[in-house]
C-alpha cells in the first residue's frame, strides 16, 4: 500500500530544502528528516527568525539510489530555481550517500545569502568554514560567472 500523506502548504516567506530520496531505503526519510532538523537549527542560530520547511520527494517518482539534497530561498516547482547542495546518487557505499549538516551548512549559506558571522553570540560552533574561506568562494563564483 502507498503511503500518502497531507502536504501542509509552504510560507512563501520562508526557504525550503527538497529532499529526493530513494523509496527503497527506508532508513533515508528518518534520515531526511533528521538532516532537516539539524540544518534548520543550524541556520535559526544565525537568523533566529528564519523557518527552514521541508519536502521529501515532491516532484515526480525518486530515483533508484538518489539522495539528493536541494534548498531555495522561497518555495518553488521549478527545479532549475533550487540551489544544490548534495548529490548522493553516485557515492558508495551505501552509508555515504546521506550528509552530514557539516557538508551541507557553508552551501545552504550562500544560497539563502547567510553568513557564518551572523550567528553573532551564539555558543555553537556549526560551521567550521571561516568568513575568509566563505569569501574565498563567493569570490570565486563571481569570476567564474562572468
Amino acid at each position: 500500500m502507498k503511503r500518502v500523506e497531507a502536504t501542509t502548504a509552504l510560507d512563501p516567506r520562508q526557504p525550503v530544502l527538497y529532499i529526493e530520496h530513494c523509496p527503497v531505503t527506508t532508513a533515508y526519510r528518518k534520515q531526511a528528516q533528521s538532516l532537516h532538523a539539524s540544518l534548520a537549527e543550524a541556520l535559526r542560530t544565525m537568523q533566529p527568525e528564519l523557518k527552514l520547511q521541508l519536502r521529501i520527494n515532491e516532484n515526480n517518482a525518486p530515483r533508484m539510489g538518489a539522495f539528493e539534497v536541494q534548498i531555495a530561498a522561497r518555495p518553488t516547482d521549478e527545479p532549475q530555481h533550487r540551489y544544490p547542495l548534495w548529490t548522493g546518487i553516485t557515492r558508495v557505499p551505501v552509508t555515504a550517500k546521506v550528509p552530514n549538516v557539516d557538508d551541507i551548512i557553508v552551501p545552504a549559506c550562500l544560497a539563502l545569502r547567510l553568513r557564518h558571522s551572523q550567528a553573532g553570540a551564539s555558543h555553537i560552533n556549526l560551521v567550521r568554514t571561516s568568513d575568509r574561506d566563505i569569501n574565498k568562494i563567493l569570490q570565486r563564483d563571481r569570476r567564474n560567472s562572468l
